[in-house]
């Protein structure tokens, strides 16, 4: 399975996802017995839930009644969450083995309005559906520029007129804070060696998306209010 390079190794970096303060293998997970599973996976959700509480707060509201689509889900929580809300909710991944673990939380949390996209190349897939919400939480930031603005390209074409978009990225703050590394670097002050890491501004947004959405909202926020900064866009136009 070839694609891009930058995507292949993302592929199987993120195989061990962040949990709570720490990090899973989801290979080992998916091994536990479902009763010690949930018991752990619940264990993870009280940091997540201290930590992104105005998140949760914010996006359960946004996403009511809307069909979302998540790329890079992690382990899957913010799908639970803002599925109580939401008419469905689509994760997205690269690698079969997330889907299998997404599949068995869903099950598990007993909820019938997810549903599953394997992207074997997401330059290119076609989505069975179209979306009116998307979410991609720490996601496009660890591919360069070009590769994220045609992965967005792709996925604009199964977004309606009126989507909300959220993305969490990480602020020029962070970058020049960790001493400005080249971005093949960055990821070693973020997330663990991560094979590629961006900063995001508002205007590289804006070019991320092109003219047809339009910034409803920004925050910056976590350590100093420079670890992490949200952006949300509207699709204006087809």
């Amino acid at each position: 399975m070839q694609t891009n390079p930058h995507i292949d190794a993302n592929r199987e970096r993120w195989l061990k996802l962040p949990a709570g303060r720490w990090r899973a293998n989801i290979g080992l997970l998916l091994k536990l017995p479902d009763w010690l599973f949930v018991r752990l996976y619940n264990y993870f959700s009280k940091f997540w839930e201290k930590e992104r509480k105005w998140e949760y707060g914010r996006y359960t509201e946004i996403f009511a009644g809307r069909n979302v689509l998540e790329i890079g889900s992690g382990l899957g929580y913010d799908g639970i969450k803002y599925s109580r809300t939401a008419s469905s909710y689509t994760y997205a991944e690269l690698n079969q083995l997330q889907i299998l673990f997404l599949q068995k939380v869903a099950a598990l949390f007993h909820k019938t309005n997810i549903y599953f996209e394997f992207m074997t190349d997401p330059l290119s897939h076609a989505f069975s559906k179209h979306y009116n919400a998307f979410y991609a939480h720490g996601v496009l930031h660890h591919v360069p520029f070009e590769v994220a603005q045609k992965q967005f390209q792709q996925i604009d074409s199964f977004l309606e007129i009126g989507s909300y978009c959220v993305f969490l990225m990480y602020p020029k703050e962070r970058w020049e804070k960790s001493g400005k590394p080249s971005f093949d670097k960055f990821g070693i002050y973020t997330d663990g060696s991560c094979p590629w890491t961006e900063y995001y501004d508002t205007e590289k947004m804006k070019a991320l998306l092109g003219e047809k959405y339009e910034l409803a909202f920004e925050r910056k926020w976590g350590h100093n209010n420079e670890e992490f900064v949200n952006f949300e866009f509207i699709k204006k136009s087809a």
